[in-house]
């Protein structure tokens, strides 16, 4: 872990010096995807047999962390990516999961080493899928694709149909579907212009009656891991999880450390500096305690989860709820703590480039992702009660 660490934080000088840069190009600049493809973080969570790295969640998370921390877009659109390959290659069966990635590392030039291929895109059913013989049939329009920038698969979620019906699977359950598509099958229409987390390439997207063989698609809702070791097992949902989580704490923690340095020098209308008002330190203190707890509260969550799957164990329903509650929670914290930040650094975190200012917009931006809404805590609630 240490040495994949330490790895990571070598990137930090690139990865600051890039984020303006990414933001114009509302992607990762290709310098800072090399490195990061070079240090194999795209592949944290592929299975070692596949040739990925396969780090327990306390890494992965870490990783993602200490990536946001440099740059939120930078951290979002890794964690996306590394999620999404992940689960390409250990819910993808062996005749399509094989060749894709044992044969899919397809840049062998002294400018783009040999590497893994990138996986990202959209996996919610908002599209539809026709069965077509051996093929399904993917449709839809798609947004929010973090990571499609430099993505060579696309994946594409869609609600099979079945006469014109939506299809259930053999437990009754609505049968969404997810594929994974060449990226020139795809049309990309654009369309990222936001507030926070501009860089992460997370595009719009069209899908018009692509087939796709049907072992290059799984099942969202009962998918079971095919290989690798027992990580895999936290299920889909925890997995995804753990990058949301490690985001959080990455942008919580920076805009802590920026304030902090700010404040040495910040003043208003000929005051002391800002570090010497008791009002500050106290919020400092709350706010940085906080951060904290919530990252320690994170890694203790993710590994009890680990711990009970281990050996071919399986968690309970209060367990991966658990998950879901430190992931929203660390993120609310986060964002409390980049608008303390950024309410204190006054013009100097409105005034671009500010690295306080891309925090707060960065995380405000995070907030609004569906997976740290407000159902996450309450189904946490409802698994508690009960008992």
């Amino acid at each position: 872990m240490n040495d994949l660490l330490d790895a990571t934080r070598r990137l930090t000088p690139l990865i600051e010096a890039a984020a303006d840069r990414s933001e114009e190009l509302g992607t990762m600049p290709d310098d800072v995807v090399d490195a990061l493809a070079e240090a194999g973080l795209f592949w944290v969570l592929v299975p070692k047999e596949l040739g990925g790295l396969e780090v327990d969640v306390r890494t992965a998370i870490s990783v993602f962390d200490e990536l946001a921390y440099a740059d939120g877009s930078t951290g979002w659109s890794l964690m996306a990516n590394a999620t999404s390959s992940a689960f390409a290659s250990v819910y993808l069966p062996d005749e399509t999961a094989l060749p894709m990635f044992l044969d899919g590392a397809d840049r062998p030039s002294p400018e783009h080493p040999r590497r893994l291929p990138i996986h990202g895109g959209m996996f919610g059913p908002v599209g539809e899928a026709v069965p077509r013989d051996s093929a399904l049939e993917f449709s839809g329009r798609y947004s929010f694709g973090s990571g499609t920038g430099h993505a060579d698969w696309i994946a594409a979620g869609g609600m099979l149909m079945v006469d014109g019906e939506p299809g259930l699977d053999e437990l009754g359950l609505p049968d969404m579907r997810v594929a994974f598509i060449p990226r020139d099958q795809v049309e990309f229409t654009g369309n990222w212009n936001v507030l926070g987390l501009a860089g992460t390439g997370s595009y719009d997207y069209t899908v018009d009656g692509v087939l796709v063989p049907e072992d290059r698609t799984f099942r969202l809702l009962t998918c079971v891991p095919l290989r690798g070791g027992d990580v895999f097992r936290i299920g889909l949902f925890a997995l995804t999880a753990l990058g949301h989580a490690g985001f959080a704490t990455g942008v919580g923690r920076r805009a802590i450390d920026e304030i902090v340095k700010v404040a040495q020098d910040k003043a208003r209308l000929g005051a002391d500096p800002i570090a010497s008002q008791q009002l500050f330190q106290h919020d400092l203190a709350l706010h940085d305690g906080a951060m904290r707890a919530a990252r320690s509260f994170v890694f203790e969550a993710f590994e009890e989860l680990e711990a009970a799957v281990a050996d071919g164990g399986d968690p309970t329903n209060l367990q991966v709820q658990r998950t879901r509650q430190a992931t929203t929670y660390a993120t609310r914290v986060a964002a409390d703590a980049c608008r303390f930040a950024y309410t204190w650094a006054g013009s100097s975190g409105l005034r671009q480039p500010s690295v306080v200012g891309r925090c707060f917009r960065d995380i405000s931006a995070g907030t609004q992702h569906l997976f740290v809404d407000n159902n996450t805590l309450t189904g946490y609630a409802q698994a508690l009660l009960q008992g």
